[in-house]
């Protein structure tokens, strides 16, 4: 999900082009408190005899006291961990190695008890749910068409050749406007309208699948119905029965929704909102190949598949199932969601980085895959 705009220019012309759409009026660019702001559904966290703790040692190991990060918006390097993270809105930080927390940080007002935005991070749950999905024999393979799910679009030429596959490789060529500009263009009608189910099946294709690499929010969404029709269940409840519950968390977490009715969805690709450490748990698990202390949840060849740096069928070698791929020498991976929001995850040292940030209309994505590897290096 990209927001990337002169926050004056879109509320001025939001207000004199549609009254359709007020909400980004009322709330601005996206950000952390959207979580209160829209309807949600409840994540049911672990049960209190399962809550998972990572090791919290008392001292500032040296290693971190001695980490120097490049800063470019003071042209410098060899700026301090902890001056870095302030001065780059961050809201929470954290660096685990071997279940330990090596280094936790929150801006003033938060804490380790209050929610964090995931935005596109959540795009990385829906993909593994639609692996225990396939596990679970509710979704035959990930080469299935998605009409099989998707019945609106049976007599639709053309929609029968995308897959799920497409879908979780952002190859499907469907059509997705991303104009922060323009009050109806599907950037601004999925996170902001009240009608997000309707708007996911008004797509259009504007090419045959499999062509070329496209990130857009539309696909993930349709993962999100298919997962619905394919389980009989909501998101949040597939996702506190089949993962949240079972990795040791410790508060639940609320996934934001469209509108407050029977109608209503989750948006599929973003805004799930939680602890910072109860989203560390989760690259947790993936970093252990989907196994949780002995429990597998996520099938290994799944976790593989998903990480594996390939271009075939029109994908992108850095791109996996919803989650960046890491530099080939490397082998690393990480969901990451607007702003800044990461969970880096390097299997090679048993690293997790986690960072969560406020709203920044400069925030570099590229820039903050150069600081999580010159992280990884001194550590």
């Amino acid at each position: 999900m990209k927001f990337k705009t002169n926050l004056s220019a879109i509320l001025l012309f939001t207000l004199f082009s549609s009254c359709k759409l007020i909400k980004p009026i009322v709330f601005n660019l996206p950000d952390e408190k959207d979580a209160k702001r829209f309807p949600y559904r409840t994540v049911a966290a672990a049960d209190n005899s399962a809550v998972f703790n990572f090791i919290k040692t008392t001292d500032t190991l040296v290693e971190i006291k001695n980490i120097k990060v490049e800063n470019r918006a003071m042209n410098s390097t060899g700026v301090s961990l902890n001056e870095f993270v302030k001065l780059h809105k961050t809201i929470s930080f954290a660096i685990i190695r071997n279940d330990s927390i090596l280094y936790e940080y929150y801006a003033n007002n938060y804490n380790s008890q209050k929610n964090v935005s995931s935005f596109s991070i959540a795009k990385a749950y829906i993909t593994m749910l639609t692996g225990i999905a396939v596990q679970d024999g509710l979704i035959i393979s990930i080469d299935q068409p998605i009409t099989d799910f998707i019945s609106e679009w049976k007599d639709r030429p053309g929609y029968n050749l995308i897959t799920v596959k497409d879908l979780l490789r952002h190859t499907s060529g469907l059509k997705f406007t991303e104009n922060p500009f323009n009050p109806n263009s599907d950037q601004l009608q999925f996170y902001y309208g009240t009608h997000l189910r309707k708007n996911i099946l008004a797509s259009a294709i504007t090419e045959p699948p499999g062509l070329h690499f496209d990130y857009e929010s539309e696909n993930t969404c349709l993962l999100g119905i298919i997962l619905e029709r394919a389980t009989g269940k909501t998101l949040s409840a597939y996702l506190q029965e089949k993962i949240w519950s079972q990795i040791g968390t410790e508060a639940p977490a609320l996934w934001n929704t469209d509108r407050k009715d029977s109608n209503a969805i989750e948006k599929a690709f973003c805004c799930l909102n939680a602890h910072t450490l109860d989203f560390a748990k989760f690259a947790r698990l993936l970093l252990n190949k989907g196994n949780w202390n002995g429990k597998q949840i996520i099938p290994v060849a799944w976790i593989d598949e998903a990480t594996k740096r390939t271009n075939e069928a029109g994908g992108k070698l850095t791109y996996g199932y919803n989650m960046g791929i890491g530099p080939a020498q490397y082998n690393s991976f990480y969901p990451v969601g607007l702003y800044g929001q990461w969970l880096y995850i390097y299997p090679k040292k048993n690293l997790i980085i986690v960072r969560f940030g406020n709203a920044d209309i400069r925030y570099n994505p590229n820039y903050w895959k150069e600081i999580m590897l010159q992280l990884i290096d001194q550590l």
